[in-house]
């Protein structure tokens, strides 16, 4: 018998069992006598988390004494079982402990029964295992076996558990990934559908915010060809990038094609709608939330920047256009 790991184990199992017999039957009694306002349930969280530490330890000790060498297992798989084990107890007996502070279908003895039983059975174990002197009349699979089946049991109910979620969940976000798939192929049929039936000249703003980034890849083509059929479509885009919704108009030009002449012309009028936009925004930081702050910086400093590498060629610069946008949605320090 290892000296050190039958001394070590003995003092694990003392303390365990000065919480086991003072704190915890204290807690259990006094919820036996009143309604628990959901205080009992950190309490027990409290008490039962060291106490099964310190059995985990002290089973630990039982491991390397050669306690659960009559399973025929090396010891690196000994204890890799004893830990989680040890876990699917604790667990078991603190939803009993939840149930019980939480009265429900089960009767209160039921409830109570893993709780008093499972570190009890433990401590049993683990006295005897560590010093067979106290068990000589006793056969060793008399605490063997029911402490090993029970243990099994609890940890084959918290695998079987885990696994039903993990697999619901996956079941679930392949659900929403699906409904979202669907949702965004419905709206884009429409958005399809829907574009032919608009006037270049009368809905033109519409059919620019139809070729932005949130919009899929055939919808954005669809609508720049159909914005492209305006009469006058090179002056109409100038007009809107100067007084009109700049970030639709920024984002078109992103999107779209064009060619060097059309760029030459719609350069400086981009370089316009960027200083509005960020003119336009200023008065809103107040008001915006982190998330939605840091969301438009991002948004604007990729737009921006694609954009005046598009342009180059021009010779239009674009620096203090970004500048200016990048300081005014600046970090701020709370960020």
């Amino acid at each position: 018998m290892n000296s050190s790991a039958q001394a070590i184990g003995n003092c694990c199992t003392g303390f365990a069992a000065l919480i086991y017999a003072l704190p915890l039957q204290h807690l259990l009694l006094e919820l036996s006598r009143k309604k628990d306002d959901g205080g009992g349930v950190i309490a027990g969280l409290i008490i039962l988390v060291p106490m099964w530490l310190l059995l985990l330890v002290a089973l630990f000790c039982v491991t390397a004494s050669g306690g659960f060498d009559w399973l025929r297992l090396n010891r690196s798989t000994l204890y890799l079982l004893t830990t989680m084990a040890s876990l699917s107890l604790a667990t078991i007996s603190f939803l009993r402990f939840e149930m019980l502070a939480r009265p429900g279908l089960f009767d209160r003895i039921i409830q109570s029964a893993p709780i008093y039983l499972f570190p009890a059975a433990t401590m049993l174990l683990v006295v005897f295992s560590l010093n067979p002197r106290f068990a000589t009349s006793i056969p060793a699979q008399a605490y063997r076996l029911p402490w090993v089946i029970v243990a099994s049991l609890s940890l084959t109910v918290c695998v079987g558990y885990l696994g039903y979620q993990l697999v619901s969940a996956g079941k679930n976000g392949w659900a929403g990934v699906a409904h979202r798939f669907r949702s965004n192929s419905e709206v884009a049929q429409k958005n399809l559908a829907r574009i032919p039936t608009l006037d270049p000249q009368r809905d033109f703003s519409e059919l620019l915010s139809l070729a932005d980034q949130f919009q899929s890849r055939s919808v954005r083509e669809s609508a720049i060809t159909r914005v492209r059929e305006h009469p006058d479509f090179l002056e109409r885009l100038v007009t809107e990038l100067n007084t009109g919704a700049p970030d639709s108009a920024l984002e078109f030009l992103n999107n779209a094609t064009l060619s060097a002449s059309e760029q030459q012309r719609l350069a400086p009028a981009a370089r316009i709608a960027m200083e509005r936009f960020t003119e336009k925004i200023q008065p809103e930081l107040r008001y915006m939330p982190k998330d939605r702050r840091k969301a438009l910086r991002r948004w604007g400093s990729s737009l921006f920047r694609s954009l005046a590498q598009k342009f180059v060629v021009t010779g239009v610069d674009f620096k203090p256009a970004i500048d200016a946008f990048d300081q005014t949605l600046a970090p701020a320090k709370a960020d």
